[in-house]
């Protein structure tokens, strides 16, 4: 599959849209991480898109995270992207109960 540049990436909305399009594998509120890209990065899904996708040459769902405080980059960004295979379903990377510790902190 030839590489194209998002400057020239062009995309038609499916055919039938939005009846066969797969639906989101994640929901939102759902704590995730990236993965299996090398991350330290984790938080929670605030939003959602079906976009055109240029490296899959193809339409595909791409998430809005908000990062848990705990997060590596959450030192200098708050909210991030990532299309859907980059991201897992990682209880084990995700502590809720430490967010809530830093927000009471805060309060």
């Amino acid at each position: 599959m030839a590489k194209t540049s998002s400057s020239n990436f062009s995309l038609q909305l499916p055919a039938e849209f939005p009846k066969d399009i797969l639906s989101p594998k994640f929901n939102l509120g759902d704590r995730v991480c990236w993965h299996p890209l090398p991350s330290q990065d984790f938080g929670t899904i605030t939003g959602l898109q079906y976009a055109p996708a240029p490296h899959l040459n193809a339409w595909g769902w791409q998430y809005i995270i908000f990062l848990s405080p705990h997060s590596l980059s959450s030192a200098w960004v708050q909210i991030d992207v990532a299309w859907e295979e980059d991201l897992a379903l990682q209880p084990g990377c995700y502590s809720a109960e430490a967010d809530e510790k830093v927000a009471l902190e805060e309060n």
